[in-house]
């Protein structure tokens, strides 16, 4: 979904009003849009494109212009826009382990000789 988000984004970037960080942005996007084979780098490559995004409506916000000059550019900012900002499930939180394993409240300790304290 990212990767043809940003082939559209790439196709009408002349009508998407761009200061230096989304130009910035935009370039990395174009450099590894084919180079996304680990989850890490699928990562980094949503990262950019969440970057640019935040990038243009900040500069439009500052503007007080439009972010877009063309309905085909806007409708492709639109994409990259929800794309950014729909909501992201929750990761359940793990119950924190030893790195053992063993459980944490052991009833027992030992010295360094392996017996029992007294």
């Amino acid at each position: 979904m990212a990767r043809q988000i940003a082939l559209l984004l790439l196709e009408h970037r002349d009508g998407i009003v761009m200061d230096s960080w989304a130009s910035y942005w935009i370039d990395e996007i174009a450099e590894t849009i084919d180079d996304r084979d680990t989850p890490d780098k699928r990562g980094r490559f949503t990262g950019w494109l969440e970057s640019f995004v935040r990038a243009v409506h900040g500069h439009a916000r500052e503007r007080n212009r439009p972010s877009t000059t063309t309905e085909a550019a806007r409708q492709a900012l639109a994409k990259a826009t929800e794309f950014t900002f729909q909501e992201r499930p929750k990761i359940p939180e793990q119950t924190r382990r030893s790195q053992t394993g063993n459980p944490q409240d052991r009833g027992r300790r030992r010295t360094r000789a392996g017996r029992p304290a007294r």
